[in-house]
């Protein structure tokens, strides 16, 4: 019984989070807009694969323990290709869902840093070229990247809104390379981002 109303309160989650109706076709080259968003946001984490619709990518979080939170994050790309909107329902068993609705813009990337080391960027020593094969943390600033608010189905008010003028992207293994540098080419070729306009 509480397994079917945990799946009705997901559908109802995730109904009420659709703000529209899918494009009836994918533009071109959209399925890899939306993974260039999906890194860069941490989505595309543990190698798992989202579920793919027209217009949208459903993300599932790996969840071990039956006890533990569930988070489901749909993400779309809006007309303009480097504006995305995410809406996530992170569940705790036998209680409400919390929805959270983001925005990114990645054309507001003003700068960008590399370096070699997690211990690097966080005290922001020692950066390296971007494309190093050394490069395996990459942080993109610009005010107003992501910006979010929450809205729980218990009934209270939402969350004041939350801008956050940094994202991480962490690339220690190939695969987060390869990945990661797709990301970024998008950033750069099509976003047409300041910081990497410059010499």
């Amino acid at each position: 019984m509480r397994l079917r109303r945990r799946k009705t309160l997901w559908a109802a989650a995730l109904a009420a989070a659709s703000w529209g109706p899918a494009a009836a076709q994918d533009a071109p080259g959209d399925a890899a807009l939306r993974e260039a968003h999906a890194v860069l946001l941490g989505l595309a984490q543990g190698g798992g694969e989202p579920v793919r619709e027209a217009g949208a990518d459903i993300y599932y979080s790996i969840v071990d323990n039956p006890d533990a939170p569930r988070l489901v994050t749909r993400l779309e790309v809006s007309a303009a290709p480097c504006r995305a909107r995410t809406t996530s329902a992170l569940q705790f068993p036998g209680q409400w869902a919390t929805l959270t609705l983001g925005l990114v813009d990645l054309g507001r990337v003003a700068s960008v840093a590399a370096y070699a080391s997690a211990d690097d960027m966080i005290a922001e020593i020692n950066p390296v070229p971007l494309y190093s094969p050394e490069a395996e943390q990459v942080v993109l600033t610009g005010v107003g990247l992501y910006c979010t608010s929450r809205l729980s189905l218990s009934g209270r008010n939402a969350s004041d809104e939350t801008c956050s003028d940094r994202l991480d992207l962490s690339m220690t293994d190939e695969e987060q390379k390869a990945r990661g540098r797709r990301a970024l080419a998008i950033v750069a070729d099509i976003c047409k981002a300041p910081a990497f306009g410059r010499k």
